[in-house]
């Protein structure tokens, strides 16, 4: 039942250029029926009969009230009702729609399309049963669905079935497709609301940045304060780095838009909006806020405190930037780029450290770098080579005179382990050229040990012929 539900989503909701309901000179009866139906006063039965028998010459008000009792989930209701119209006129192609309308709350597709295919043959240029029984297709075959909708084209080329197409395969998460089917529309004023957020929407998931802030800006100037448009032109300006655009789009979605339900989404893209522009201070509160209203989204959570970690660490409070990476995989058993982007993160903190001249906190950051890869090295055995390397790497900026040789045993380890391996990919082959280097001049330098350095360097020369401090150091008599 879920599954055909889901199928059905939408199949019943359908906005034509032609009002649903009936026509002005019905509008006081519909809103008795709407009082009624909504009060369900003691005498709601009795109503309902009196509703019937004052309208039922009227297939058009039928149908209308049909529509009320079905929103309010009265189906026997509803089906009585669009039974009424069909009574008057056998051919009254809205009571079949409603009567698809109904089947699709009930979960039925069949029994919608059938009554939605009934609609189609009574009322060929109706735009409306056409795309409903696409809705009803799409669940098999969006393509099937489509080529339905080639039959209203026959029937009204003056109607914009490339945008229902566009449609059909936007819901079928079918970008590429929705993309050409949209593209094909040369007069956007033809289409509707939805079809210009979902083209704007795809344009946005395919990558299309520019495309989609056009596609948004038609649509503004239809209205400029639909929260939809102002908020995939702020999406896009933000991916696209323009922090100025990004930022005055956010304050349109946030400030100058007709409700608008903010999400967490809109409060990430804001912070990141406002990092951009180095605004470090509003970036924390606008991630503070999505921290508040996506509490209990953990995928959401990882997000916003890793991209708080990076604010922080802009911002050169180092400490905070390393608290919230820790809090990006709180609770779970971190895995092994968890602590890889961490040890990078305190190896980055040194740098900064060093160019601002401040030495110990550079060197307490690489040491805490070195207990991060250490740390990897127990949790995930078979990353051993990568640690070595990035601990000698450490290392090397701990000892940068190689005088105390803390690079070293990472360094011999890293090369015995590589020259084990029968074959080694491009990644290996530099890491070991790392380590010989690092070798070569140690023994060289540090020990004066120059049988041992030609040792390394012949190694080198092995894997690296050209290599000039190797080649010197064999030279050397």
């Amino acid at each position: 039942m879920k599954a055909i539900k889901y199928l059905l989503i939408g199949a019943a909701i359908f906005t034509s250029h032609v009002s649903t309901f009936a026509q002005d000179n019905n509008k006081m009866i519909i809103e008795q029926a709407t009082q009624i139906i909504k009060n369900k006063g003691a005498d709601f039965g009795k109503q309902v009969k009196q509703l019937y028998k004052d309208n039922k010459k009227n297939p058009e008000v039928l149908v209308a009230i049909g529509k009320l009792f079905l929103h309010e989930k009265d189906t026997a209701n509803a089906i009585a009702f669009a039974d009424y119209a069909l009574k008057k006129d056998t051919k009254f192609a809205k009571a079949f729609l409603l009567k698809g309308d109904i089947a699709v709350a009930q979960d039925d597709a069949g029994k919608a399309a059938e009554n939605y295919q009934q609609a189609k043959y009574f009322a060929p240029k109706d735009p409306e049963g056409y795309y409903k029984y696409a809705m009803i297709l799409r669940g098999r075959s969006p393509e099937e669905a489509v080529a339905n909708l080639e039959d209203l084209r026959a029937q009204r080329p003056d109607y914009p079935v490339d945008a229902l197409a566009g449609r059909i395969y936007y819901i079928a998460q079918n970008y590429q497709k929705a993309s050409s089917y949209y593209s094909k529309v040369t007069d956007f004023s033809k289409m509707e609301d939805e079809d210009l957020t979902n083209f704007a929407m795809t344009e946005w998931l395919l990558g299309n940045r520019e495309k989609s802030i056009d596609i948004c800006k038609r649509g503004l100037a239809r209205n400029s304060r639909r929260a939809g448009w102002n908020r995939i032109a702020f999406y896009n300006y933000t991916d696209l780095k323009q922090a100025d655009e990004a930022l005055n789009y956010a304050d349109k979605l946030f400030n100058q838009s007709d409700s608008a339900h903010i999400i967490g989404e809109d409060y990430i893209y804001y912070g990141t909006a406002l990092q951009q522009a180095q605004r470090w201070d509003d970036a924390i509160k606008a991630y503070n806020q999505a921290l508040n209203l996506d509490a209990s989204n953990p995928k959401q959570l990882v997000i916003i405190n890793k991209n708080l970690s990076d604010v922080y660490l802009g911002k050169g409070d180092y400490n905070n930037a390393v608290t919230y990476f820790e809090k990006s995989f709180e609770g779970t058993e971190p895995t092994m780029e968890n602590l890889d982007n961490l040890g990078t993160l305190y190896a980055d903190i040194a740098s900064k450290k060093t160019q601002a001249g401040d030495t110990e906190g550079a060197a307490n950051a690489f040491r805490s770098a070195d207990q991060v890869y250490a740390r990897l090295m127990q949790a995930y055995p078979n990353y051993n080579n990568y640690c070595n390397f990035m601990r000698g790497q450490i290392n090397a900026n701990l000892d940068p005179d190689s005088k105390q040789g803390l690079a070293k045993p990472y360094y011999e380890e890293l090369a015995k382990s590589l020259e084990a391996k029968a074959e080694k990919n491009d990644s290996e082959i530099a890491m070991m050229k790392q380590a010989y280097l690092y070798l070569i001049v140690y023994h060289f330098n540090v020990k004066q040990d120059k049988e041992t350095s030609k040792v390394f360097a012949n190694k080198m020369l092995t894997i690296d012929p050209e290599n000039e401090v190797a080649k010197q150091v064999i030279a050397i008599k």
